[in-house]
């Protein structure tokens, strides 16, 4: 790749990198949030509360690289602005366990709800996010300054297991979702958003760079996924399932440095490399470069898998004032790096 680079491991991301998810994975965020309050909560909501847009600001506040605790962070903003709308606070008796109790409590606080429309300026609540370090405990910590305690409030209302079943339903799908869980979906029975995603990245590309470097993978995904959709797009012979080190695989997550040294250490062994062989890892988020420089690896930043032109260009200079090693704008450019 550059000089600077000097390598014999590539370890790459799934997302934004190898496949393109803005309309699968960024677009079930959007709907799984539109669900919980419109349907769950039974609001009568006259615009989408978040867009894609949205997801990336929180992308940007880093420590949203799993795409679960992205879609709490943003619910949990949104029910702290509705329990602020409201004279007389709202309250649950117990803790739900099951689903049916917690859709039982949201349509109590949606039948009582007096409010007017919600409406939030998340550009400003993710800046916010970022300054206090990025993720679902900064996100609490900024709505405990916006809100004070009408977010001890919404946390009564704030189920991560309803959250992320409806999630799950809308990007699997009826029949993906069957075969991973082995029951049918309760909110959701129409075609998986994962059939909306589409490779980034051409198999004459892969193959020529496979001849140099050594593979692997490292992804937020959890393995079924992460099969599934290698295989639906003919990568699944490129990288071998052995050296891909996905959600299940390792206790810390991204911006850790753990899954990107399991991955490096398998392909060591593997491939009989020395333990500290330098790796490359190549990713579109600022949670990957941060992973990558926790381990010492060099990184690529792929712009890619970022659809509009604006929102490429902020993602650039992030990436530009943290002097990342290479960013390019395709992955077949790295050709022209070797």
């Amino acid at each position: 790749m550059s000089p600077r680079m000097e390598s014999k491991i590539v370890i790459w991301d799934i997302d934004g990198v190898l496949i393109y998810v803005v309309d699968s994975y960024r677009k079930a965020i959007v709907d799984t949030v539109q669900y919980y309050f419109s349907e769950c909560v039974g609001l009568k909501l006259e615009k989408s509360l978040m867009d894609r847009a949205n997801t990336q600001e929180f992308k940007l506040a880093g420590g949203f690289n799993d795409d679960w605790e992205l879609t709490y962070a943003a619910i949990l903003c949104y029910l702290s602005e509705l329990i602020s709308n409201m004279g007389k606070k709202p309250d649950l008796e117990f803790r739900p366990e099951d689903i049916d109790g917690m859709l039982k409590g949201l349509k109590d606080l949606g039948s009582v709800y007096g409010g007017g429309p919600l409406e939030l300026d998340l550009g400003q609540v993710t800046k916010r996010i970022r300054e206090h370090g990025g993720g679902l405990s900064a996100t609490e910590k900024t709505l405990s300054e916006l809100f004070g305690e009408d977010l001890e409030i919404a946390r009564k209302f704030f189920f991560p297991e309803l959250i992320k079943r409806i999630f799950d339903e809308m990007y699997l799908g009826k029949d993906l979702f069957y075969k991973k869980y082995g029951e049918n979906p309760r909110f959701y029975g129409g075609k998986g958003l994962i059939s909306k995603e589409r490779p980034l990245v051409d198999l004459k590309t892969l193959l020529e760079l496979q001849k140099r470097y050594y593979f692997g993978i490292v992804t937020g995904r959890e393995r079924f996924e992460a099969e599934f959709s290698l295989k639906k797009h003919g990568l699944q012979n490129i990288f071998s399932s052995d050296l891909m080190i996905t959600r299940e695989d390792t206790r810390e997550k991204k911006p850790s440095p753990q899954p990107l040294l399991e991955c490096r250490k398998r392909i060591c062994e593997e491939y009989g490399l020395s333990v500290d062989t330098k790796a490359v890892y190549i990713g579109d988020s600022i949670d990957d470069l941060k992973a990558a420089r926790n381990a010492d690896f060099y990184f690529v930043a792929i712009l890619s898998g970022i659809e509009k032109v604006k929102e490429i260009d902020i993602l650039r200079k992030e990436f530009q004032d943290m002097k990342c090693d290479l960013i390019v704008d395709d992955v077949g450019e790295l050709l022209l790096h070797l």
